[in-house]
């Protein structure tokens, strides 16, 4: 406990004034974790990231994180969406000739995961393009989410939300999470609000990433026991990996784009 503590403070004061500067530098930092977090899937799959296929699959997955927000300016008429396709249509082409070690199934998942990290840390760039306090009130449903289902689920919890998967997480303590989330987001509601919403558009904007967190926090799960691997990796010492502490974060921001398109700007 000690030691999630200490990280988890040194943590907040190395990121947090990183993502009030944002720009560049937030970009630099995201590319990194970006680069951290396929490294881990690599190690899961067994893998080498140190390869043509490792190489491919960070580029797709860095030109989707920067095809909103570039960090470079690319040649008229390219798009950063051609050059993910054409790393995937490269990770295709090599299954022809490393099939001994590159089958399909994992140029299908290198592919996926591309997508999976690239549209997660991308999403936390779009939000920080609406400014840093409306990145304060998506980290406060995140975490309020998981806070709040964590104690509901100890005092209330008897129905396992998913067994297979996560066994220690109940549907009572996921309710208890939107709930508390909804109360957390309304309390920040009232120190920023710069899109100007209404409180029936931010409360579903609220649900909606309460609920993809936690499904995005299940779906990590789901990886780590298909590899059978406890953390992704070590990078936050008691912590995990960064896919163990971005795992909400990637599907909770992501929605976050998709609600703003149904309710729109003010």
């Amino acid at each position: 406990m000690k030691t999630r503590i200490i990280t988890a403070i040194i943590t907040l004061m190395l990121f947090v004034p990183i993502l009030i500067i944002g720009g560049h530098l937030l970009k630099a930092v995201i590319a990194f974790l970006a680069f951290v977090a396929i490294f881990e899937f690599f190690q899961m799959k067994k893998l080498s990231i140190f390869s043509i296929e490792g190489v491919l699959t960070l580029i797709a997955t860095l030109s989707i994180i920067f095809a909103r927000a570039p960090i470079i300016e690319l040649p008229v008429g390219v798009d950063f969406f051609y050059i993910f396709f054409l790393c995937v249509m490269l990770l295709m082409s090599l299954t022809v000739y490393k099939s001994e070690i590159l089958s399909i199934e994992d140029v299908s998942f290198l592919s996926l995961i591309s997508l999976y990290v690239g549209g997660g840390f991308s999403g936390i760039l779009f939000v920080r393009e609406y400014g840093f306090g409306m990145l304060v009130f998506v980290f406060c449903i995140i975490w309020g989410t998981d806070t709040f289902a964590y104690f509901t689920g100890r005092a209330f919890g008897k129905h396992k939300l998913a067994p297979a998967i996560s066994p220690n997480k109940t549907i009572e303590g996921s309710i208890g999470g939107v709930i508390g989330a909804i109360g957390l987001g309304t309390i920040a509601l009232k120190l920023f609000n710069p899109l100007g919403f209404q409180f029936i558009e931010m409360t579903i904007l609220m649900i909606a990433l309460s609920v993809f967190g936690q499904l995005g926090d299940l779906v990590e799960s789901a990886y780590k026991r298909r590899f059978n691997v406890k953390d992704s990796g070590n990078i936050f010492p008691g912590h995990g990996g960064v896919l163990d502490r971005f795992d909400s974060t990637f599907f909770a921001m992501f929605m976050f784009q998709i609600v703003l398109k149904f309710i729109g700007t003010h």
